[in-house]
């Protein structure tokens, strides 16, 4: 057992660990340069990757290339140069022209963060969007706004995670969903509203953990399952008269089915894990994998530790955001697709890349920003093979010396604040908190727009005027403005829903306080009293059943 040097909590270093260490330790120069065991727990190898990725900040700023006004996750006062996309990608500047030696009296850490600041960056990283360009980390959008982690989507809006749905609002983690809103973690739903981690359900109101159900509401754990009401079944004629009562729901007939669902559901046996078609695996949201331990929202992988949000991987730890191709014999990695990678950011198609950042299509890159088919570079600078095989040699025994061999990068290399980062969503800290662990922290943007006056929000959509498209809503939680776009608006007037009183990034946290966490917990079953591994902590109230227990209960 070791203790976090960052947090001092305890965790294990397993034989098998030290196997995949011991395989994916880099030879150059014909020695191989041993990746020693982390000296931080889990948890904060996590933290410390997430605080390099911002997702859903978006600024309006200008190229530093053209000067043309562009929409970034770089904040305009950020002392860097940022192009857009198409700049960025051109042949019109070149990233080895801030090529530098390296120095040995010097932290590699430093040095790479010196270059990273001086290198251009990227506005966005968008590929094959139309009419969706305030998106980040989306592919192959259509009518999208506000989508983050997004891919093969259509006239949906402010999601994340969001995977071949249309016409959807406000969800998080869905799959393959249409005329869905307020969805989580769910696949294959049709026409529903609030729903957690459901499958192929359609025309339901507040359900969970339900498969194969139509015409639901207030439904938990339910499969086959039609005309129910709060898990009673009232069949078609009464359900029909429940559900035009729910026709309009405005914001008062919503909290009182929240209410009355969350006081049916809590005292339910609840799933420990949602893993299908796998095996040896632990954590939740696995699908079609082998051998993988806390690992969360992944498949089709195998023989991994610690990688989350990871498709298609095979032999990696602590990777995660890896979609949609995955890594291949990756440490420490995030927002990667590489093979035989360590200590990367946003390094895509490439391998052999080493504690690099904003590299595409390379191979056998070391501490370098921005490069794109390149090969043998250090520090963006060209060598031959024999020189560079050489010279990071004589780097990785450097960095072995001052303590940086085989760690992610330290949270002062990122170009973000934390409180920008996606590390403020799943770790949140105060400003001192960053400060602390070495993070920037950004002072945020006034509260108001005080050019306009701030208007009522109806409870009812249909008293929700045309021209509240052009008026600055004022968020009920956090007092910050936000407003509603067209598409939106014609959204809730077909379904029925009230205009949102909160703004869409609080909306967001309220998601992801639906979810459980990265993390898994020792318990036993409350049921048979078998040991097992959940994300479901021990001071939870839930009664949390084993796999066995739970399917004999449901099905």
């Amino acid at each position: 057992m070791k203790n976090c040097n960052q947090c001092n909590t305890g965790f294990e270093v397993t034989d098998k660990d030290r196997k995949f260490y011991d395989c994916v330790s880099p030879i150059f120069g014909g020695k191989k340069y041993s990746i020693p065991e982390p000296k931080l727990c889990p948890d904060c190898r996590l933290q410390r990757r997430l605080a390099f990725r911002n997702e859903r900040n978006l600024y309006h700023r200008k190229s530093d290339l053209s000067g043309k006004e562009i929409v970034s996750i770089f904040a305009p006062n950020k002392p860097f140069k940022v192009y857009d996309q198409s700049e960025w990608w051109s042949d019109k500047w070149d990233a080895t022209e801030y090529g530098r030696d390296f120095d040995f009296s010097r932290p590699f850490s430093t040095q790479l963060e010196e270059l990273y600041r001086v290198v251009p960056h990227i506005s966005l990283y968008t590929t094959n969007i139309e009419n969706s360009y305030y998106t980040n980390h989306s592919i192959n959008c259509r009518n999208c706004y506000l989508m983050f982690g997004a891919a093969d989507d259509e006239d949906c809006l402010y999601g994340k995670f969001m995977i071949g749905c249309k016409n959807s609002l406000d969800g998080l983690n869905l799959y393959q969903c249409e005329l869905c809103y307020e969805g989580v973690a769910s696949e294959g739903c049709y026409d529903c509203k609030y729903i957690l981690n459901s499958k192929n359900c359609s025309e339901c109101i507040f359900i969970e953990e339900c498969q194969n159900c139509r015409h639901c509401i207030g439904c938990f754990g339910l499969v086959n399952k039609e005309y129910y009401v709060f898990n009673q079944f009232v069949g078609k004629q009464q359900f029909e008269s429940f559900q035009h009562d729910f026709r309009d729901l405005t914001n008062g007939k919503i909290e009182r089915l929240k209410t009355k669902f969350e006081a049916l559901k809590n005292p339910l046996p609840h799933r420990y894990a949602h893993i299908y078609a796998s095996e040896n695996c632990t954590g939740d949201m696995i699908v079609n994998s082998k051998d993988c331990q806390n690992c969360f929202d992944i498949k089709n992988s195998e023989n991994c530790k610690y990688i989350a949000f990871s498709p298609n991987s095979l032999n990696a730890h602590d990777c995660c955001f890896t979609a949609p191709i995955g890594v291949e014999l990756c440490y420490n990695c995030i927002a990667t697709l590489a093979k035989w990678s360590l200590a990367t950011f946003m390094v895509w198609h490439s391998d052999n890349a080493y504690y690099s950042m904003e590299c595409h299509n390379c191979s056998h890159i070391f501490g370098c920003v921005g490069l794109n088919h390149k090969k043998y570079c250090v520090m963006n600078k060209q060598y031959s093979k024999e020189e560079y095989e050489k010279l990071v040699a004589r780097i990785a025994g450097h960095m072995q010396k001052t303590g940086e061999w085989g760690e992610f990068l330290p949270f002062q290399n990122s170009v973000f604040d934390y409180n920008e980062s996606i590390a403020q969503e799943y770790f949140p800290l105060t400003r001192e908190g960053a400060i602390q662990i070495g993070a920037s922290w950004r002072v945020e943007d006034a509260v108001n727009d005080t050019k306009h006056i701030p208007i009522a929000i109806p409870d009812n959509i249909k008293d929700a005027p045309d021209t509240i498209v052009d008026a600055v809503l004022v968020c009920s939680a956090c007092g910050k403005n936000y407003k509603i776009i067209p598409n939106e608006l014609k959204f809730y007037r077909s379904t029925g829903l009230p205009v949102p009183k909160k703004c869409p990034n609080c909306r967001h946290k309220a998601r992801l306080a639906s979810v459980n966490p990265l993390k898994l917990w020792s318990r036993n079953c409350a049921n048979c009293g078998k040991p097992i591994e959940t994300s479901y902590s021990p001071e939870r109230p839930e009664k949390i059943y084993c796999e066995e227990c739970y399917l004999k209960i449901v099905y």
